[in-house]
């Protein structure tokens, strides 16, 4: 298909935006303005109008809206601002996405993007943590230290999805260039074993759950009681490999079994036993607060005052969030704001089960756990992530996507 020079222009930004998305750096928001600015040039308006009648257009813009009321009748105004300004991707992203023609060729090419912007940041960690180990700092093999770019949690994330992305999609995109194909075995290598030097527990917990899923969905047709045997004993030999390779990764994950929660140390600042705490002072926030929420400026000054009042003092130091994205959207918008997030998470991933969008479900299913640990939605490494990768899920089926020429 050819493009006129605006065209060009037009979905050039989104593929550039997908390649330096894993690096996290500021210039993606100059990125989604220059992106914006030439979508003015291309508006058709018998697209617009189809577009502004999509339902995923309005679940996102109805959240953003409901926030930015929310954000005037906030007290903490510094607080309301940001959370307005970080959500702005549930208002420019619809519009851009639903509201213009996307012929599959070019999400072809942002999702290629994706994962070669992923695959480059993992060469460009691996090669920076190796030459600080040999200066003895060995730790920068290890957990924050080695996700630079962004935190670790997110780019297990990214990497999580590059990884679906290259099992599903490039078989069938690159059936014809074997020489890519074996290169996107050695793609996928790199992306499990910067997971594992990420060591963050949700990313090894949203791994392990979404690598069987990928294999009996892809494998399906495949599967007798001999392979399933065969797959269980490789599995199980990759995890044992996998935990003297990487030994580090699974004493984290082990600090899981050793929290108590009769014997929580309220001082504790370690990620789960403070997860536990702060969710239970959310609890009762949330019930003080069911219907309207305290609003979104306000909810972490909220959770601040119950930390302080239940003697939290890892979590009242490090003036920690919710760090779980249900619990702190119902803090701040009530039950409306959190009914709109349960539809734009689970109801998605019903969406992918019923219209048999298996990429759509294992996208859904990554961010709800990622949801379930993290405020994700109060940093620019989630908000960006989730609503680009929800916008570009809902225009092309798998089906579409895998046979697209």
């Amino acid at each position: 298909m050819e493009f006129t020079l605006k065209q060009r222009l037009f979905y050039f930004f989104p593929v550039l935006f997908c390649f330096c998305l894993p690096f996290g750096s500021l210039v993606l928001s100059g990125l989604v303005v220059l992106w914006t600015i030439t979508s003015f040039f291309n508006i058709d308006k018998q697209q617009f109008k189809t577009g502004i009648k999509n339902k995923s257009l309005w679940c996102l813009l109805i959240f953003f809206f409901f926030t930015l009321i929310s954000a005037l009748f906030s007290s903490n105004k510094t607080e309301a601002n940001f959370n307005v300004e970080i959500k702005m991707s549930f208002l420019v992203f619809p519009y851009l996405f639903f509201c213009f023609k996307w012929p599959l060729q070019i999400i072809k090419r942002c999702l290629i993007s994706f994962v070669s912007g992923c695959f480059f940041a993992c060469i460009i960690l691996i090669l920076r943590s190796t030459y600080y180990s040999f200066t003895g700092h060995s730790e920068y093999f290890f957990y924050t230290q080695f996700s630079v770019f962004i935190h670790a949690s997110y780019f297990a994330m990214y990497l999580l999805l590059a990884i679906i992305l290259v099992v599903f999609l490039y078989p069938a995109w690159f059936k014809a260039q074997k020489n890519v194909i074996y290169t996107s075995y050695f793609f996928v290598v790199a992306f499990i074993i910067t997971i594992f030097l990420c060591s963050s527990k949700l990313g090894l917990i949203s791994f392990f759950i979404s690598i069987p899923l990928i294999f009996f969905y892809k494998f399906k047709s495949f599967l007798s009681i001999k392979n399933v045997a065969m797959l269980i004993v490789a599995i199980f030999v990759s995890g044992v490999v996998a935990y003297k390779l990487f030994p580090s990764a699974f004493e984290r994950l082990s600090s899981l079994t050793m929290v108590s929660t009769s014997k929580l140390d309220k001082t504790s600042s370690e990620s789960t036993t403070v997860r536990i705490l702060i969710w239970e002072q959310c609890l009762q926030i949330i019930k003080n607060n069911f219907w309207m929420g305290t609003n979104v400026g306000d909810a972490n000054d909220e959770l601040y005052k119950a930390y302080e009042i239940s003697g939290l003092t890892g979590a009242s130091e490090h003036n920690l969030n919710a760090h779980n994205q249900y619990f702190q959207t119902f803090i701040g918008l009530g039950i409306i704001g959190f009914i709109l997030l349960i539809v734009l998470t689970f109801g998605e991933m019903i969406k992918g089960i019923v219209k048999r969008h298996f990429l759509l479900f294992l996208f859904s299913l990554v961010i709800v756990l990622n949801f379930l640990v993290e405020s994700m939605l109060q940093t620019a490494a989630g908000v960006l992530f989730f609503v680009f990768f929800f916008c570009l899920f809902n225009l092309a089926g798998e089906e579409e996507l895998i046979h697209e020429v």
